[in-house]
């Protein structure tokens, strides 16, 4: 295990520092498929690609043949010396398919080298060419046992998931952090309108009482309205008595 994140570190690093004369850095490489993550020394394996190369640089293929090399220690780099650690396991056929499409595959033995993970990568020998617009690497696992195999495949695979919840998990703390600032939100707006409403509750019974109070000091009729109704009552029993007077005494014939 601590060769592999050996190799792991060395691979992320040198796909950062490839570095080539033509045109074979464009995207920072292509990746070389292997049929098996894990090989036993001495096991059979193949390696294939699939890469675009327009007409004029039909030349490039020119250069070969192309190798397939397991390089325990350092890169393979365009222009410069094949490292001494590098072994060369395959060699690649091309095939043409369609339009600017070509097919490259080579047949190779696992090395018998110690277990770990190991950079494997195309080029030519001496190493002019590396890719084909981009530098074509891979790595393959060497074990010492099936059973080894196997475990390391489901810690990869209990690795994968790990890393699937823990991206979940982000995306639901990112969720609920969300979901808590809109609630701290309302709960602000809620809290600013209870406030509002409040002053506005007791400013109106504020002005209530001040409504009663002036109501309640108020006498049921103004001095004016009671003279005005005495008035009217005198007249009235003046009137009554003058008619009274002027009606004739009726006698018995």
């Amino acid at each position: 295990m601590r060769g592999r994140r050996k190799f792991l570190v060395t691979a992320i690093a040198g796909a950062l520092l490839l570095v080539a004369p033509t045109d074979a850095i464009a995207n920072g490489g292509s990746y070389l498929e292997f049929d098996q993550t894990h090989y036993l020394p001495g096991d059979a394996g193949v390696a294939t690609t699939y890469v675009s190369v327009p007409r004029w640089k039909v030349g490039l293929f020119d250069r070969g043949p192309f190798y397939l090399f397991a390089v325990p220690e350092g890169m393979l780099r365009e222009g410069r010396p094949i490292p001494a650690s590098a072994i060369r396991v395959g060699t690649f056929t091309v095939e043409k398919e369609k339009g600017s499409s070509y097919e490259l595959r080579a047949e190779f033995t696992a090395p018998e080298i110690t277990s770990g993970s190991y950079f494997m990568g195309l080029c030519d020998d001496p190493c002019t060419t590396a890719g084909f617009r981009e530098p074509l690497f891979g790595s393959i696992s060497i074990v010492a046992t099936r059973r080894e195999g196997e475990l390391l495949t489901q810690n990869d695979t209990l690795q994968g998931k790990l890393f699937g919840a823990r991206r979940e998990t982000r995306r639901a703390e990112r969720r609920l952090e969300s979901a808590q600032g809109e609630l701290e939100t309302r709960l602000a707006f809620g809290a600013s309108e209870r406030a509002r409403m409040s002053t506005k509750i007791d400013r109106l019974e504020t002005q209530l009482a001040a409504a009663r109070a002036d109501h309640s000091s108020r006498t049921p009729f103004e001095p004016w309205v009671v003279a005005a109704i005495l008035l009217l009552a005198i007249v009235a029993a003046v009137l009554a008595f003058r008619r009274r007077r002027m009606v004739p005494a009726i006698t018995d014939l």
